[in-house]
């Protein structure tokens, strides 16, 4: 029996794909509609975690007279932060990929991941790493590695890959369609500068939207869990779909 995941995966990777930008965001619209509740309640429990965060951070900060400052343990808190913010941000993605799947999630589904919660770290660790070195060798590069490692997350906790191949497969799919995913995000940029100009209001829609499209285009791309993640000219099937 043909695995079609394994077949979509491989048409990515071969460029077949057909990427219809138009309709991935009027898809990834209609699922938010249909899922807008749990969307809404999960990005709260991720916002409050970072305002808890942030309380927290003002105890080890000190401003000094000239106005610069001193952050105390700043490298433990910041691993920390990721600790605990990568599985919740994962489960804001698998909620997305799971309603283009036509599954549904509750609020509840956002902490479905925190057993994985050392590779989710070690995966957004090496990612921020990446970009940051990236950002010191004429930003360029930094800016490619923030984008191009969109995928990393779904990937260790739907294929269950380590990070490092998490990170090359992210790379080798944003590779295929760098342009069209980065008119994805050219979209979100313009929506998340609403953001200020509505005091806040259209994160209500932008963030559970932004989450429908991610999950909405990694199944689009990538497919499910347990398929092939190598491509060749022989072993790439031909297969015309829209996102």
């Amino acid at each position: 029996m043909k695995d079609v995941n394994s077949d979509r995966l491989n048409t990515t990777l071969a460029k077949q794909y057909q990427f219809d930008l138009k309709s991935l965001l009027k898809k990834a619209s209609v699922l938010t509609k249909a899922n807008f509740s749990p969307l809404l309640q999960s990005s709260v429990v991720l916002f409050l975690a970072f305002v808890v965060m942030g309380v927290i951070a003002q105890r080890f900060i000190t401003i000094n007279d000239d106005g610069s400052y001193i952050f105390e343990h700043q490298s433990i808190f910041e691993i920390v932060a990721i600790c605990v913010v990568s599985p919740l941000i994962t489960g804001l993605y698998m909620a997305g990929v799971k309603h283009a799947r036509g599954e549904s999630t509750t609020v509840f589904s956002v902490f479905a991941y925190f057993p994985l919660l050392f590779l989710l770290a070690l995966t957004q660790l090496v990612n921020s790493i990446l970009v940051q070195l990236g950002l010191m060798l004429l930003i360029i590069p930094g800016i490619y590695f923030y984008l191009a490692s969109s995928f990393a997350l779904m990937l260790v906790a739907d294929r269950k890959l380590t990070p490092i191949s998490a990170i090359i497969l992210s790379c080798r799919v944003f590779n295929a369609y760098w342009s069209q995913i980065l008119s994805v995000y050219g979209v979100f940029f313009l929506l998340f500068a609403t953001v200020p100009l509505t005091f806040g209001l259209s994160l209500i829609w932008v963030l559970p939207f932004y989450f429908s499209a991610m999950g909405l285009l990694y199944d689009e791309l990538i497919g499910e869990q347990g398929a092939s993640v190598t491509a060749s000219g022989n072993d790439v099937k031909e297969s015309n779909f829209n996102a």
